[in-house]
C-alpha cells in the first residue's frame, strides 16, 4: 500500500462537526405525524426504517477496521467514524420511538418491527454483507481496501447517500412538516460526506486492480437500488453517476 499524507484532517473535522441527538426537538414532530396522509407516512417511515437498520450495523463493523489500520491517524479516524455512527444510530431510533411510536422496549425490538418497511436486499446487505466483510477483515487485515470500499464507497457514498438525499427530498413536500427529522438528516448528511472523503483517501492509498475496480463500480451500481419504490429510477441513476466520479477522483481505472 502507498501511503498519501496522514488522516488528521478527517480526525479534526470530526471534533468540529459533533452534534448531540438528544438536544434536537421531535416535540413538533410528534404532533405533526398523525396529520400526514398514507404515501407521505409510508415513504418516511420506510427510509426511516431503511436508517435505522443501516446505522445500527455500521455502528457495529468499525472495530475490524481500527484493528487493520495502517497506521495511527487512520486508526483515529475510524473511531472518529465510530463515534459519529452511534449517534447516528441514536437518533434515527429516537425518531422512530418519539415521532413514529414504533412499539418496542430497546432499538432491536423496534428494528424487528421496523423490518417489514424495507427490502430483503437492504437487510442482507447491512446484516449479512458488511458483518462478514467485517469478520474476514479481522482476520486478514490485508483485505482493508476492499472492505473500506464495501463501506465508504458503496454503502455511505451510494446507499446511504441516496437514502438521505430521498428524505429530504420526500421532508420537502410534506402536507405537516417535520423539523426535527430534517435537522437531523442533514447533519447526518454532513457527517457522512467527511466519512466518504476519508474512505476515498483509504482507497485512493491503494493501487486496485482492474478487476478490483471494476467490482466496486458493479457493487454500487447493485446497492443502489436497494431502497425499491422509496427512492425514484432518476436518484439511483444519480447515485451511480456520483459513485462512479468518486471512483474516479480516487485515480481508479476500470477494464
Amino acid at each position: 500500500m502507498v501511503m498519501i499524507a496522514g488522516y488528521d484532517h478527517f480526525v479534526q473535522l470530526a471534533e468540529s462537526l459533533q452534534w448531540d441527538e438528544t438536544e434536537l426537538d421531535l416535540g413538533p414532530d410528534r404532533e405533526a405525524w398523525p396529520r400526514l396522509g398514507d404515501d407521505e407516512a409510508a415513504t418516511v417511515r420506510g427510509l426511516v426504517a431503511g436508517f435505522c437498520i443501516a446505522e445500527a450495523s455500521v455502528a457495529g463493523q468499525l472495530g475490524s477496521y481500527q484493528s487493520a489500520a495502517a497506521d495511527d491517524t487512520m486508526q483515529a479516524a475510524f473511531r472518529a467514524q465510530a463515534r459519529d455512527e452511534a449517534r447516528h444510530a441514536r437518533f434515527f431510533d429516537l425518531v422512530a420511538e418519539v415521532v413514529l411510536q414504533v412499539p418496542g422496549d430497546s432499538p432491536a425490538a423496534r428494528q424487528d418491527v421496523l423490518r417489514r418497511d424495507v427490502s430483503a436486499e437492504l437487510v442482507d446487505l447491512f446484516e449479512h454483507r458488511l458483518p462478514a466483510t467485517a469478520r474476514r477483515l479481522a482476520e486478514d487485515h490485508s483485505g482493508l481496501t476492499g472492505a473500506v470500499g464495501l463501506y465508504h464507497m458503496v454503502i455511505e457514498g451510494v446507499v446511504l447517500l441516496a437514502g438521505q438525499h430521498a428524505m429530504l427530498h420526500a421532508l420537502e413536500g410534506l402536507s405537516s412538516p417535520l423539523p426535527g427529522l430534517r435537522r437531523g438528516t442533514e447533519l447526518v448528511l454532513r457527517d457522512e460526506r467527511w466519512h466518504i472523503g476519508f474512505g476515498s483517501r483509504v482507497v485512493q492509498s491503494a493501487e486496485l486492480g482492474g478487476e478490483e475496480a471494476d467490482a466496486l463500480l458493479e457493487q454500487g451500481e447493485t446497492a443502489s437500488k436497494v431502497w425499491g419504490r422509496l427512492i425514484t429510477d432518476d436518484a439511483i441513476a444519480l447515485a451511480v453517476k456520483q459513485h462512479r466520479r468518486r471512483l474516479k477522483a480516487a485515480g481508479i481505472k476500470f477494464w
